[in-house]
C-alpha cells in the first residue's frame, strides 16, 4: 500500500491534545485527596495553625508565689509581643505559600499559551519546571503522576520518545503506588504508553498496554461504561497495523452496541454512534455499508418527526460525500447534497456556515464528475457566505487556499509490498503538479524516486487521473503551480543473486 504525505501545507490535527486533562484545571482545582475522574488537583494552600503555648510563662506563675501588678503587666505587654511575633511568622509563611501558588498558576498558564501556539519545544521545557514544581510541593502523588503524563504527551510530541516512554512508566508507578494499581488516575498515562509503544513500531506492547487501560477503566467505571470507546478505538487500530481486521472490526461493533445499550438503538442520542461507525466503515472502503448507517440515521430522524430538520442534513450530507470518495457519480449522491442544501435553507435562522460547507460539498462534486468542466458557481458562494460568518476569513484560507483532494488516485499496488513482510525496503516517489482552475492537474513530473523507476509512472498517472478543489484568492478561482505529493511504500529489492 502506498501513502501520501503532502509537502505545500502541515494540516493542524483535529485531535490536540487528547490526554493533556490536568494542564488546564491544574491551577484552579481545590487541593483534595479524592478526585471526580479525570480531575485534577490544583496548589495546597496551607492553613495556618495558632502558635505553641507560651509553656515558660505559665511556669514562671507557679514560681513567682507573689507577684506585683505592674510586673505582672509587664508580663503580660511581653506575652502579647511574643504572640505578635508567632503571628507574624505564620503570615510570612502563608505568604510564601501563596507567592508559590501564584508562581506556579503562572506557570500553568505559560503552558497551556505554548500548547495553544502549537510551540511544544517550548512547552516542554514549562512542563519540565511544573513538575519540579510539583514534586517539591507534593512529592510523590497522584498530581506529580498527572504532570508526569503532560510532560510526556509534550515529549511525545517534539518525537522525544524515550523521555516520554520513561515519564509515562514512572506516572504509572507514582500513581499506583499512592493511590493503588486500579486507580482512574492511571488510565490516561497507560494509554499514552499504548500510544508511544504504537508510533514506535510495537504493536503487540501497545495492544498489551490498551488492554490493560481498558481493565482498569471497566474495574473503575463499570462493564458498559461509554470511558472505555476511546480506547477500544486505539485497539482497533493497532489491529488494523497488525492486520487483524476481523478483531478490529469486531471492537467497532461492540462499541456501537455498548452506546446503543446506553442510549437506545432508535435513540437520537445514538446518531454521534451511528456516524463514527459509518466512518470506520469508510475507511474499510465499505462503502455501501457506510451508507446503510446513514440510511438507518435518516429512519431514526424521520420516525422523531423531523425530516425537514437540520438533524438530517449530516446524514444526507455524509451519504453525498461517500459516493464522491467511492468515485461513484451515482445521481444519488449530488440529490443528497442537494436535498441537505435546501434543508439548510429553508430554516428560520439559516446556519451560513452550514450552507457554506454544502455549497463546498457540491462544488467538489461538480468538480470531480463534470465531463463538461466545473463552472465553480458553487465555491463562489460558500466564499461570499463566508463574508458572513465568524472567523470567516479562516475557513477560507483552510478550504481555499491549497487545493485538496475532491476524486483522488492512487498509483497501483503492483510490486508493493506490506511493510511487515522480511527483507522489505522504504521507498518513495515526489512528484510536482499544477492546477488549473478546472481542478484538473498539468505539468505532473517525478522529482524524485526510490528504486528509480519503480512506481514513476504509476504515481504520475494517478496524479494526472486525480482532481483537486482549485485555489481562491478575493473569492475567483485561479490557477495555481509548484504543488507536490509524496508517494511512499515498501517494496522487496532485487536478489542480488539473480
Amino acid at each position: 500500500m502506498t501513502h501520501e504525505s503532502p509537502k505545500v501545507k502541515r494540516q493542524r490535527s483535529v485531535r490536540e491534545l487528547p490526554f493533556l486533562c490536568g494542564i488546564t484545571l491544574v491551577a484552579s482545582a481545590p487541593f483534595s485527596l479524592a478526585q471526580e475522574p479525570g480531575e485534577t488537583v490544583g496548589p495546597d494552600i496551607p492553613v495556618v495553625s495558632p502558635g505553641p503555648r507560651n509553656m515558660e510563662s505559665e511556669l514562671s506563675i507557679g514560681i513567682e508565689a507573689v507577684e506585683t501588678e505592674q510586673e505582672a503587666s509587664r508580663r503580660e505587654i511581653s506575652a502579647e509581643s511574643l504572640d505578635a511575633e508567632e503571628l507574624d511568622e505564620e503570615t510570612l509563611a502563608a505568604g510564601e505559600a501563596a507567592l508559590n501558588a501564584a508562581a506556579r498558576l503562572e506557570t500553568e498558564i505559560t503552558l497551556g499559551d505554548l500548547i495553544d501556539q502549537e510551540l511544544y519545544d517550548e512547552a516542554v521545557v514549562v512542563a519540565e519546571r511544573i513538575v519540579e514544581m510539583t514534586e517539591e510541593e507534593r512529592g510523590e502523588s497522584i498530581d506529580l503522576g498527572i504532570v508526569l503524563s503532560n510532560l510526556a504527551i509534550l515529549q511525545r510530541r517534539v518525537r522525544l520518545y524515550e523521555e516520554s516512554e520513561a515519564n509515562f512508566v514512572r506516572a504509572i508507578e507514582t500513581i499506583r503506588a499512592v493511590d493503588g494499581t486500579y486507580s482512574d488516575a492511571v488510565i490516561n498515562p497507560l494509554v499514552g504508553l499504548g500510544i508511544n509503544y504504537y508510533q514506535r513500531g510495537n504493536p503487540m506492547q501497545a495492544l498489551s498496554i490498551f488492554e490493560e487501560a481498558r481493565t482498569v477503566n471497566r474495574r473503575v467505571y463499570g462493564l458498559m461504561n461509554e470511558e472505555q470507546i476511546d480506547i477500544l478505538d486505539h485497539m482497533s487500530n493497532v489491529m488494523l497495523e497488525m492486520q487483524r481486521y476481523e478483531e478490529a472490526d469486531r471492537l467497532q461493533v461492540d462499541a456501537l452496541q455498548l452506546r446503543e445499550r446506553i442510549y437506545g438503538a432508535d435513540s437520537m442520542e445514538i446518531l454521534p454512534a451511528i456516524y463514527k461507525f459509518a466512518r470506520w466503515l469508510r475507511s474499510a472502503y465499505r462503502f455501501q455499508e457506510e451508507r446503510d448507517q446513514y440510511s438507518r440515521a435518516m429512519g431514526i430522524i424521520r420516525d422523531h418527526g423531523m425530516e425537514s430538520s437540520p438533524a438530517m442534513i449530516r446524514a444526507l450530507r455524509e451519504t453525498g460525500n461517500s459516493f464522491r470518495v467511492q468515485k461513484y457519480p451515482e445521481g444519488r449522491g449530488i440529490s443528497a447534497l442537494r436535498r441537505a442544501l435546501e434543508i439548510a435553507e429553508e430554516q428560520e435562522q439559516p446556519d451560513k456556515l452550514t450552507i457554506a460547507e454544502l455549497l463546498v460539498d457540491i462544488g467538489d462534486w461538480n468538480t470531480a464528475f463534470s465531463k463538461v468542466g466545473p463552472t465553480g458557481d458553487e465555491y463562489r458562494r460558500a466564499w461570499a457566505q463566508l463574508g458572513e460568518v465568524e472567523n470567516g476569513d479562516r475557513f477560507r484560507y483552510e478550504w481555499f487556499n491549497e487545493p485538496d483532494y475532491v476524486l483522488r488516485e492512487n498509483p497501483s499496488n503492483r510490486g508493493i509490498q506490506n511493510s511487515s513482510e522480511p527483507g522489505v525496503l522504504p521507498g518513495n516517489v515526489l512528484v510536482m503538479f499544477d492546477v488549473e482552475a478546472s481542478g484538473r492537474t498539468s505539468n505532473v513530473r517525478v522529482v524524485e524516486s526510490v528504486p528509480p523507476g519503480l512506481k514513476d509512472d504509476s504515481t504520475a498517472r494517478a496524479i494526472n487521473r486525480s482532481r483537486f478543489r482549485p485555489r481562491m484568492v478575493d473569492g475567483e478561482i485561479v490557477a495555481s503551480e509548484g504543488h507536490a505529493r509524496n508517494f511512499t511504500f515498501y517494496y522487496l529489492p532485487p536478489d542480488s543473486d539473480d
